[in-house]
């Protein structure tokens, strides 16, 4: 980066420049080339971001990252994209620290990485689509400033100073208190209440005496770990949402009796497997592995219930057969069941436990990792719905920008 380059020179470039790119003057071909080399950035930064997860002391993956960055950026500047250039010089900076050594890689730093190069990415797509300034351009110089701030922060705050990047990207990133776990990680995509008869029947759900039993016994249920409060409600949405914008192939009733008991056996099983941050033992975990079975039983012997003591017994297989109880395929899973696979697996991405500090990771992480396993974890089906439900919220989103959804 330049060294001229500073944040107020910043915002008078922004409040002189109109802020619109005039993609008409652009090529077609120049565009599809610009799109295609991007779309191939994008793919490794995610690939490597991953991988980083997992191996975080890896010297070759940051190289990949930087690799990556610096195609973006010089294909920004191909196309004279020069506000968004800022925020790929910002990212070198910080990854140029991150490989000497003078910042250690994290989680959060992830996905600061993560949300600003998809912030570049439907910058672009809204200018394209509209020819009119998006509104993520106006935090352009104060996202650069957080992400330069974070290498020149002593080692006691630098925590606070990646918290405050990522709230300033994503509104919707904060810290958990261990005691009150109840804030909606999904509140920018659905509302955090519980939903109403009125909004249940929306969706094609009766309040029947069952149902209203079912919902009674979520909240004892979801007691037994304060980081599960209000995680029936999150799923419950999003799974009708789902059904919802597939043409409800799965009884709206079955499923959603299924998420306020599919994880009964887990309420059941003793305090230090549920609160266990370490290692399992392989009896611990064949203990978890058992508790699809206990929501079965609680539903087996109720009639009018079978479909959703089915979607119970299956939520933790897996399309390529590694799942469990049964190890079951593809085609012999049940649709509910594949439905509250994702849908659990956002929701404990969200609100991890082992996530440091208990800072919730953004919807967009979540919603890159699904994809990520479609036709190994979940249905690829499944995967490509609960995409279409993500990317009407992203929209929505960016026409009301308050929504800090990521």
């Amino acid at each position: 980066m330049k060294s001229e380059d500073t944040p107020l020179k910043r915002d008078t470039q922004m409040s002189k420049s109109t802020a619109v790119y005039h993609v008409d003057t652009i090529g077609a071909d120049a565009l599809a080339g610009f799109f295609q080399s991007f779309s191939s950035a994008y793919e490794q930064i995610e690939q490597a971001l991953l991988l980083l997860d997992l191996e975080p002391n890896t010297p070759s993956l940051i190289d990949d990252l930087i690799q990556s960055t610096r195609l973006i950026d010089q294909s920004l500047e191909q196309l004279s994209f020069d506000e968004l250039q800022n925020l790929t010089h910002s990212l070198l900076g910080l990854l140029q620290d991150i490989k000497k050594g003078q910042i250690e890689f994290s989680s959060e730093l992830s996905d600061i990485i993560l949300i600003t190069i998809n912030d570049i990415k439907t910058i672009i797509e809204t200018v394209i689509d509209s020819n009119k300034p998006c509104v993520l351009l106006k935090r352009i110089p104060k996202v650069c400033h957080a992400i330069e701030q974070i290498s020149h922060t002593p080692p006691m705050q630098l925590h606070s100073a990646i918290k405050d990047t990522l709230m300033l990207l994503d509104p919707s990133t904060e810290l958990i208190e261990p005691s009150i776990s109840n804030t909606d990680s999904l509140k920018h995509l659905f509302d955090e209440s519980a939903p109403d008869a009125e909004e249940l029947a929306a969706y094609g759900v009766e309040e029947s005496e069952d149902f209203i039993f079912f919902k009674s016994l979520s909240a004892p249920l979801e007691s037994r770990a304060q980081y599960w409060n209000s995680r029936n409600q999150r799923m419950l949405r999003l799974a009708l949402k789902m059904n919802d914008e597939a043409g409800r192939p799965v009884d709206p009733n079955q499923l959603a009796a299924a998420i306020y008991l599919h994880d009964a056996g887990m309420a059941l099983l003793p305090l230090d497997i549920i609160n266990n941050t370490d290692s399992l033992t392989e009896e611990q975990i064949q203990q978890v592995r058992e508790h699809p079975q206990f929501g079965f039983e609680l539903l087996r012997y109720m009639k009018s219930w079978q479909e959703a003591a089915y979607i119970i017994l299956q939520h933790h297989e897996r399309v390529d057969g590694n799942g469990y109880p049964f190890g079951l395929k593809g085609e012999d899973i049940c649709d509910g069941a594949k439905i509250v696979a994702i849908v659990d697996a956002v929701d404990a991405r969200t609100h991890e436990r082992g996530h440091a500090a208990m800072l919730k990771r953004p919807l967009l992480r979540a919603a890159m990792e699904i994809g990520k396993h479609a036709d190994v974890q979940f249905d690829s089906y499944w995967v490509n719905i609960f995409r279409s439900v993500f990317q009407q919220m992203r929209k929505n989103s960016r026409e009301n920008p308050a929504d800090g959804l990521n």
